[in-house]
């Protein structure tokens, strides 16, 4: 009897999705009314996956929204954010290793 070869796809859940985009996963830091996140979303129009940084705050409209702005970060607060996004599972783990090559290099 032949082998199958079984095709491993990753499971991705939608956390929130609008007209632009789906988030799949999220982290975030919070620097007094303001959330600080990075994201991995698949923008629908290209259809491709990209990382987002991007800042949210708890409106009277409603909660976490986007706030279209830069996201301005201590550095401290950007090591946080980036140690838990690779903690989350935000970044590949190419993506993660190709940072380490960088940083071992410096």
């Amino acid at each position: 009897m032949a082998k199958q070869n079984k095709e491993t796809t990753e499971e991705r859940k939608i956390v929130k999705e609008t007209k632009y985009c789906e988030v799949f996963k999220a982290v975030s830091i919070i620097d007094d009314d303001y959330y600080s996140s990075i994201e991995k979303i698949k923008v629908k129009s290209k259809n491709r996956d990209e990382i987002r940084f991007a800042l949210y705050k708890d409106t009277f409209k409603m909660e976490r929204q986007f706030i279209p702005r830069s996201l301005d970060l201590t550095e401290k607060q950007l090591l946080e954010l980036f140690g838990k996004a690779i903690e989350g599972k935000v970044f590949s783990e190419e993506f993660v290793n190709l940072l380490r090559e960088k940083l071992n290099k410096t």
